[in-house]
């Protein structure tokens, strides 16, 4: 199935359910979602990585950027294409560290090896160029520096438990609460044509970055990847 992932659809969608993204976020997930960003920052903080200038790309609300800011960086740039998840962002935190802007993951507006670390939360595979902007991150980022990625990634094997509640529970409930007839639907359709956790590694390393960690948060589909660029 061929998906719309042009900007003008994706920042529509994500407009459209920017008010009542957190509580499904959180719902969905049981909460999880937050343990596995606050794993990263543990991770950042046990293998002492030079956090001072980070992007959390993908943004949206912000939970991932909010998180960031425990690491005390100089900066913290929050960038999405969504102008109202931004807003939601705007009203949760006030923090003069973070940086918030309206901003594609091919085109970001930091200077050459200007960042630390990336970061991107669930937001990857709605990338119209996966690899554009694999090279936009590798433009901003120091050398030696971190692309940190937490997504759910299509499945090597097939799995009733979540063909079922991606395909039947979450589609139905997510039209219901958020008021979108697609964004629900279309989330279970981006993670069955998005890489596999290997694809997407053995992706990245043709654009200059090493695999140093992955970790499976649950059933084998949502991982969080630490990839450092050469």
């Amino acid at each position: 199935m061929k998906l719309d992932k042009s900007r003008q659809n994706i920042s529509s969608m994500f407009d459209d359910i920017a008010v009542r993204y957190d509580f499904l976020n959180h719902f969905f997930t049981a909460n999880l979602d937050k343990r596995w960003r606050r794993k990263i920052v543990k991770y950042i903080t046990e293998n002492n990585i030079r956090s001072e200038v980070i992007v959390d790309l993908a943004s949206g609300t912000g939970d991932m950027a909010i998180e960031l800011l425990d690491l005390n960086p100089i900066k913290v740039y929050a960038l999405d294409i969504s102008p109202k998840m931004l807003d939601v962002l705007r009203k949760k935190n006030k923090d003069e560290r973070m940086v918030i802007e309206v901003a594609e993951s091919e085109h970001m507006p930091l200077e050459n090896q200007s960042a630390d670390i990336v970061t991107i939360a669930f937001g990857i595979r709605n990338f119209e160029s996966t690899e554009n902007s694999l090279k936009e991150i590798y433009r901003i980022l120091r050398p030696d520096g971190m692309l940190i990625v937490l997504e759910m990634f299509n499945l090597e094997k097939r799995n009733r438990l979540f063909e079922f509640y991606f395909t039947r529970i979450m589609p139905v409930l997510g039209k219901v609460i958020s008021r979108s007839s697609t964004a629900y639907s279309y989330l279970h359709n981006s993670v069955m044509n998005f890489k596999t956790v290997k694809q997407f590694i053995e992706l990245s390393a043709k654009h200059g970055f090493v695999h140093e960690y992955h970790k499976n948060n649950f059933q084998k589909f949502v991982y969080s990847v630490y990839l450092r660029k050469l």
